[in-house]
């Protein structure tokens, strides 16, 4: 008898008798699966929105990565041989003034008498057998990256690029 009292007051007793005019935990139920709803759905937008934004940028730069890729490609060339002897080469003489007075490539100090190469466009000074590497690899200046090859229109022709892919100048 006594565990049958127990049970009766461990059970609800709205729910013996039948009394549901209390509502309210019910509703505070909806109301939060609801919410609970919403909530996802808006977490599982932002997700598609920042994977389709990745992926936006993704091809954006993978793009601009070929294309810059393509014009290296073409200045990548470099000068050939010949054209690299056609450059002149001086003298070093040490001269009062904003004159360098150390090659830009090996960071070597000139020394006065020593064997310099002098390019055309921008007047650079280099030791020889360094910028010949370099150009070599490379049809610009290495200070300024000012092109060696000079750029002429013939019949709707682009000649420096023409003398690029031929390796020339």
């Amino acid at each position: 008898m006594v565990w049958s009292n127990r049970r009766l007051l461990l059970t609800d007793t709205r729910l013996i008798s039948g009394d549901d005019t209390d509502d309210s935990s019910h509703s505070e139920e909806t109301n939060f699966d609801s919410d609970m709803v919403v909530m996802l759905v808006a977490l599982l937008c932002a997700l598609v929105a920042a994977l389709l934004l990745n992926s936006v940028v993704h091809l954006y730069l993978r793009r601009r990565r070929e294309s810059l890729e393509a014009a290296t490609n073409l200045q990548a060339s470099g000068l050939a041989k010949r054209a690299i002897k056609k450059i002149p080469v001086a003298r070093f003489r040490m001269r009062r003034g904003g004159s360098a007075t150390e090659c830009s490539i090996c960071l070597g100090d000139f020394v006065n008498g020593e064997k310099v190469r002098v390019l055309p466009e921008c007047n650079h000074e280099f030791h020889v057998k360094c910028v010949d590497k370099w150009l070599n690899e490379h049809a610009s200046c290495p200070n300024c990256r000012r092109s060696l090859i000079p750029t002429k229109v013939v019949d709707g022709v682009d000649q420096a690029t023409v003398r690029a892919e031929q390796g020339g100048m």
